[in-house]
């Protein structure tokens, strides 16, 4: 028996407001997760991999693209460090585990 808790109910329309802010959201490929090259790589180094790749998007729209067809991103360290409250001694440390693991170049 079904009490008025767990009636079924149809999704609700999405609001501008709601996409603009609660619907935004980063993507970490499943690769991270289920690849075992990166089974020994720290969960926030992943969480940082999602947020850097989602300025990819800026990118293409900005046409960052190198001669070889590859996308670049600018994004100054502070940038990462508030957004993961973190330091940035901390961010540094990331940032060389995504580069030991090849997902980071740095010029």
């Amino acid at each position: 028996m079904i009490n008025d808790q767990e009636k079924p109910r149809k999704m609700e329309r999405v609001s501008r407001d709601q996409v603009e802010t609660n619907e935004r959201f980063y993507k970490i490929p499943k690769a991270l997760f289920e690849n075992e090259f990166y089974a020994d790589m720290k969960l926030e180094t992943k969480v940082a991999y999602a947020i850097l790749r989602d300025r990819f998007l800026l990118s293409i729209k900005n046409n960052w693209i190198d001669k070889s067809g590859d996308v670049y991103l600018i994004y100054k360290n502070i940038d990462l460090q508030t957004i993961l409250s973190v330091g940035e001694k901390k961010v540094i440390s990331l940032k060389k585990e995504l580069a030991n693991f090849g997902l980071l170049e740095e010029e």
